[in-house]
């Protein structure tokens, strides 16, 4: 509820609303953000005041709405993610006159040695190394990161996959790519590099279609391919003895 407190409190400052408000919520356009609808719409005068009520309606969950100037018609939303088109109930819908409006989220601190630079997507920040060349295997791009003081990237979260996947094609665009999740130790069972399993909500959308599929029962290393994004969207299981790109974090409990 911190958000909220300062939310309210800035809007009551008078003199600064609008430096507060653009501190906040940034706008994004159609193309570049989504999010997902989660609850009833209603008028509100504002963004700034429609965010405000979704926040005290939703509580956390709330962290972006999309709102028609023309209309006052606010929808709540969920984290702002980038564009994930076979996703139907993302909102706003293309073409359409509504406008994103999303809360920035924290912003991590980022050590920028060994080219490490931070990066964001629709409020969703990590400070990443994109590599030049490619690793050996899976291993190899492990003990790299790991030499780095960081970690292959995780991704997930709706916003922080699509931070990688946008990422990836705007600045390396490679046919193919490590991202830090595998099923190494049971078959099917698919771990992020911080030892989180993959969520049942994920699965539904971070695969290409006919993934993962095992091939040749070999395949437990998620390899992403960047350059067909976001046409052909999706990782693939491949073999984690290939020579691969890859993309390392830096974070907190790395």
């Amino acid at each position: 509820m911190d958000l909220t407190f300062w939310l309210l409190l800035a809007s009551k400052v008078l003199g600064i609303s609008s430096k507060v408000r653009q501190f906040f919520i940034k706008q994004a356009s159609s193309e570049d953000c989504q999010t997902l609808h989660i609850g009833e719409s209603w008028i509100s005068h504002s963004p700034f005041t429609c965010q405000l009520r979704c926040i005290s309606l939703y509580s956390e969950n709330c962290q972006a709405v999309v709102y028609n100037s023309q209309t006052g018609n606010c929808t709540p939303g969920s984290n702002a993610f980038g564009p994930i088109g076979q996703i139907t109930t993302s909102i706003p819908e293309t073409g359409s006159s509504d406008t994103l409006y999303y809360v920035r989220q924290p912003i991590p601190p980022c050590n920028t040695t060994n080219n490490f630079a931070l990066y964001d997507v629709c409020g969703t920040s990590a400070c990443l190394y994109l590599s030049t060349s490619v690793a050996d295997n899976y291993t190899h791009t492990r003990s790299i990161c790991s030499q780095m003081n960081s970690r292959l990237f995780v991704g997930n979260t709706m916003a922080k996959f699509t931070l990688f996947m946008y990422t990836g094609k705007t600045y390396m665009n490679v046919d193919s790519c490590y991202v830090g999740l595998q099923d190494i130790d049971v078959e099917g069972n698919f771990i992020w590099e911080n030892a989180e399993p993959l969520s049942d909500e994920q699965n539904q959308y971070i695969w290409r279609l006919g993934e993962p599929n095992n091939g040749n029962e070999n395949q437990d290393c998620a390899d992403a391919k960047h350059a067909d994004w976001p046409f052909q969207f999706g990782l693939y299981d491949g073999i984690c003895a290939a020579k691969r790109h890859f993309v390392c974090e830096r974070c907190e409990h790395c």
